[in-house]
């Protein structure tokens, strides 16, 4: 029994220290997803929405969010304006905005290919709650 509350308090230890650096973890959902699809002649359509975590912080002007591939596989630039929202963009094509102080967020994505299009454009808006 003592070894299984060691064991609990270390992972929890070591969970607690990965997020640590943020400023906040936020779990976010999309309320609504539109866009078009360059395959089907730019028919447009609704998106299913998405649900994801994203660590946020402010200081050091950053986001890392593994479902929306803001991570350190694609480099990244985030700005924090006078109200505290934060705006990260990604150089495949990503957007997302946020404010803390509303919970509200907008996040897109648009690649275009060195010849064509080949994914789908798509704006999406939703909210978050701090974790």
């Amino acid at each position: 029994m003592k070894f299984k509350k060691i064991l609990l308090t270390l992972i929890i230890s070591f969970s607690l220290n990965a997020y640590s650096s943020y400023t906040g973890v936020y779990y976010c959902s999309d309320t609504n997803s539109t866009g078009f699809e360059p395959k089907e002649n730019f028919k447009v359509y609704s998106f299913k929405g998405k649900k994801f975590k994203a660590k946020i912080d402010f200081e050091k002007k950053d986001l890392i969010s593994k479902e929306l591939y803001f991570d350190d596989i694609a480099p990244r630039t985030c700005s924090v304006n006078d109200n505290s929202t934060i705006k990260c963009h990604r150089t495949y094509g990503s957007s997302f905005t946020f404010n803390p102080e509303t919970g509200y967020f907008v996040r897109s994505q648009f690649f275009l290919g060195k010849n064509k299009l080949n994914d789908s454009i798509y704006i999406a808006y939703g909210t978050c709650e701090k974790f």
